[in-house]
């Protein structure tokens, strides 16, 4: 087991991808262990990880988002929020949080949230004033909101890898959402105040404005009434919505906003299956070290420790946020959630904690990590779109990650903000 971990550590360290950093310490541990005719079952291992009908739903939504993405809808998006917060001092900090908020509930993915929205939002921050690393901070704190508001990809590799309701998870995920976006709100227009940011705009709100910026927006909104309603009234499965997102994607984007033309499927869809399979090379990687954590019984041990050091479950709660928390500057949340949630997820049962709340808190953890160094993806997009510089780009986000901890401190303190509409709509 050391030696799997000691592989495992050098090559991470070196910049080995996760997934063959995984598969090579499972290797190395039977290797040690002299038990080198068991090599031939690593091959299988890794496809039993991946032959999951709930797993189906990552490529799925992973491709939906691109479609999203490559369509107008993020411009219809931020008009919508301009609406509503766009006329307060900093209103087009606010903007960007709620667009991302928007955005989100048709992307399930964080990255592909701050491009979309941070390409639209950018110019016009620029134009009013806004210093491009604040700018930058703004869009990286907002973006990881579209991997907590439903559909979340990381939701649902949440709920294939700890056997929890997917639909659960991704209700829960809407409070989260809320309470995160609040706060990064607040902040902004707290800062923007304080340090000038920004012009007020003087434009009168009016029916008619209202209304067309809805009209506008209101293909894209649908999407996750399809999505959520169809989940929660048993018309079909959370995998099923993912194929059902697909396909209305597609019928956005070339019947209703003709922005994307077939010529430009086979491309889109070529990065989306890129990106798709290195999500699912990380679950077969991580079912081989699962399976190593199993055979020496590591997860059984830790939680019989948790018990008998008579842990409380707020001190455990801790432990794993500590965890996820360094974790997520080091890996994509997917890769974190399968790495640590095996260990956990034993622990977490014996102490009685509710899964659905657990699964919410992990997420809403590993989107601070997608703005904290050195992975910091949805940083990076942010400076790619903003021309930042990184270094500034870093001390105007620090902020916003301190702020976005205050907000998961609430959520673990008050678990009804992740429960509270599961247990509505599907009881306890």
């Amino acid at each position: 087991m050391i030696v799997m971990l000691v592989v495992l550590a050098i090559t991470m360290a070196i910049n080995v991808p996760i997934a063959v950093s995984l598969g090579l310490g499972g290797i190395a541990y039977l290797v040690a262990k002299g038990q080198t005719d068991l090599l031939s079952i690593v091959a299988p291992r890794m496809f039993a990880g991946m032959n999951s009908f709930e797993l189906l739903a990552i490529p799925m939504f992973v491709l939906s988002g691109d479609i999203m993405y490559q369509g107008r809808v993020s411009k219809a998006l931020v008009d919508l929020a301009r609406v509503f917060v766009g006329r307060i001092k900093g209103g087009m900090s606010a903007v960007t949080t709620l667009a991302c908020m928007f955005f989100g509930a048709v992307s399930g993915s964080g990255p592909a949230t701050a491009s979309a929205i941070g390409s639209v939002v950018a110019p016009d921050m620029k134009e009013e004033g806004y210093p491009p690393e604040y700018t930058a901070a703004v869009i990286s704190a907002s973006g990881p909101l579209g991997a907590l508001i439903p559909p979340s990809i990381m939701m649902v590799t949440f709920g294939a890898t700890t056997n929890t309701s997917v639909g659960k998870l991704l209700l829960g995920g809407v409070g989260a959402g809320v309470l995160f976006g609040a706060f990064t709100m607040i902040h902004s227009w707290w800062t923007c105040g304080k340090r000038g940011f920004g012009v007020v705009r003087r434009e009168k709100l009016t029916l008619r404005g209202i209304l067309r910026a809805f009209r506008e927006a209101a293909w894209a909104l649908v999407t996750p009434l399809i999505i959520l309603g169809g989940i929660y009234g048993g018309i079909f499965t959370p995998t099923e919505a993912a194929a059902v997102s697909v396909a209305y994607s597609l019928f956005l984007v070339l019947v209703v906003y003709r922005s994307v033309k077939l010529r430009d499927l086979p491309a889109l869809l070529a990065r989306s299956a890129e990106t798709a399979a290195g999500v699912m090379f990380v679950v077969g990687a991580v079912a081989v070290f699962g399976w190593v954590l199993t055979r020496e019984q590591i997860p059984q041990m830790l939680a019989r420790a948790a018990i008998e050091h008579n842990l409380s479950q707020l001190t455990l709660l801790v432990i794993i946020n500590i965890a996820f928390l360094i974790a997520g500057m080091f890996m994509n949340g997917s890769a974190a959630i399968l790495l640590l949630m095996p260990v956990f997820m034993p622990i977490v049962s014996a102490m009685k904690i509710d899964p659905v709340f657990l699964g919410v808190m992990v997420v809403a953890n590993l989107c601070i990590g997608m703005m904290t160094p050195p992975v910091a993806l949805s940083l990076y997009v942010a400076c790619r779109i903003t021309k930042a510089q990184m270094s500034g780009a870093i001390r105007e986000t620090i902020p916003f990650v301190f702020v976005q901890v205050v907000a998961l401190a609430v959520l673990v303190l008050c678990p009804p903000i992740a429960t509270y509409l599961p247990a509505l709509l599907f009881g306890k």
